[in-house]
């Protein structure tokens, strides 16, 4: 990484000096430009150039047991299609700084690495026994300290291109235990084989912010780049055998395009045949709903389907679980015993007593307007939220009419009464249950 020459000196001679942020706005949420405000306070420390939002501080991961179904679930569907399902997910920054570098920009405010890197592991061993495919990159993060230093940007949220690396590496391993016919060399590779090759300049989201509050520009922060050629394409057709299907978010799809060279890094370690759809700004299924509607997971189009979300994102918030799961089960059969009512701003279901209800298919009027909130009544009288719907990032030629929310697994509540509010212009053309 690069680092202004007073910087360094500070690591070096002045440990015992008291850190500073880059300005004392970043801890006032009315004092951030307004595209800011949802992730302070922002703590940065500027001796040792490490920022951290708000977002990046929980410390719990571990799925209800609710949530734990639905991914279930979700990998059951894959397996009944013969498909493994690999789930990447980049360790806590915050884990990965350490704790002095928290302490340090945080001050009085406390958080314990301790716990959020004991709950990100649980996390991790819950996915792994669903049958997913599921490494431990704090594991791979943290195993030496030249990873550590260098696996993440400091004022950026990503993954440097070592980062991605090594975790491309890590989830090869993790395969070939699984499946260890499928690829038959993704096994091999280690990081120190990798030569270096060049490197990246990374702007960092996280300089903006102080650039925007503080009106102080930090310098582009730069990771070393690696020999990914592969192995294969030395000995014949690079695109023959098993292929790989990357859905991911901006880890994989950063500026638009592969600047982490995660895919890349994936062809080396596995040599195979790597397609990337990921979506930056997608949010978590942006890219694999997308996979699964296009009916490319149904044809088998490729042999492994690697989605990669960010630590951010949290496998308790069902909506989005609940969506891909629909994707997945989707049924071609209305129920016909209900009753729908069009109102000027909700529409209103009534499901028949007694009569299971599994799913509800959301038509829209067009592609670009796809977002509502749902809310689910109960016999008992209690009620559950739902958000259904797609960012505005997720591209046209990505997108489906069609939005289906699965309704499975509230225990032994039984859903009686559904109602729809349209979001930010959306428009309802057709909405059945199953």
């Amino acid at each position: 990484m690069k680092f202004h020459i007073p910087l360094i000196a500070s690591l070096m001679f002045g440990a015992a000096a008291q850190s500073a942020p880059y300005c004392a706005d970043l801890l006032d949420k009315d004092a951030l430009p307004k595209k800011y405000a949802r992730v302070a306070p922002v703590y940065s420390d500027m001796a040792s150039g490490w920022i951290f939002t708000q977002d990046q501080l929980k410390d719990r991961y571990e799925m209800k047991s609710s949530s734990l179904k639905l991914v279930q679930a979700i990998v059951d569907e894959f397996a009944m299609r013969g498909v493994p399902l690999a789930i990447v997910i980049a360790p806590p920054r915050p884990v990965v700084a350490g704790q002095g570098s928290l302490d340090e920009a945080m001050g009085t405010q406390v958080y314990s690495v301790a716990d959020a890197h004991t709950s990100f592991d649980a996390m991790i061993t819950q996915l792994a026994k669903t049958g997913a495919i599921v490494p431990n990159l704090s594991e791979v993060a943290l195993e030496n300290p030249g990873i550590r230093e260098k696996f993440y940007f400091r004022r950026d949220t990503h993954w440097t291109t070592l980062g991605s690396a090594v975790s491309a590496i890590s989830l090869a391993k993790a395969v070939n235990t699984h499946a260890p016919n499928l690829f038959p060399i993704d096994a091999n590779l280690v990081f120190t084989d990798l030569s270096t090759s060049g490197s990246i300049e990374e702007k960092g989201s996280l300089a903006k912010v102080v650039s925007k509050t503080c009106g102080t520009v930090l310098s582009p922060e730069t990771s070393e780049t690696f020999d990914l050629s592969r192995q294969g394409s030395l000995l014949g057709d690079a695109s023959e055998g098993p292929s790989i299907a990357l859905l991911g978010s901006s880890f994989s799809n950063r500026y638009k395009r592969d600047h982490y060279r995660f895919a890349d890094a994936l062809a080396r370690a596995f040599d195979a045949e790597v397609e990337n759809f990921s979506v930056s700004g997608g949010g978590p299924i942006g890219a694999i709903e997308a996979y699964v509607l296009s009916g490319a997971l149904d044809r088998q189009d490729h042999e492994l389907v690697v989605w990669e979300l960010p630590y951010t994102e949290s496998f308790n918030s069902q909506s989005f679980l609940r969506q891909l799961l629909g994707a997945l089960s989707q049924s071609d059969t209305a129920d016909s015993s209900v009753d729908v009512h069009h109102q000027p701003e909700t529409t209103l279901i009534k499901l028949e007593t007694n009569v299971p209800t599994s799913g509800i298919e959301i038509v829209t009027e067009d592609l670009e307007n796809q977002n509502f909130n749902l809310e689910v009544r109960f016999e008992n009288g209690s009620t559950s939220k739902i958000y259904l719907g797609r960012r505005k990032s997720v591209p046209a030629d990505m997108r489906s009419h069609r939005l289906i929310s699965n309704l499975s697994f509230f225990g032994d509540r039984a859903p009686i009464e559904i109602k729809i509010s349209p979001l930010k212009g959306a428009r309802i053309k057709h909405v059945s249950v199953f």
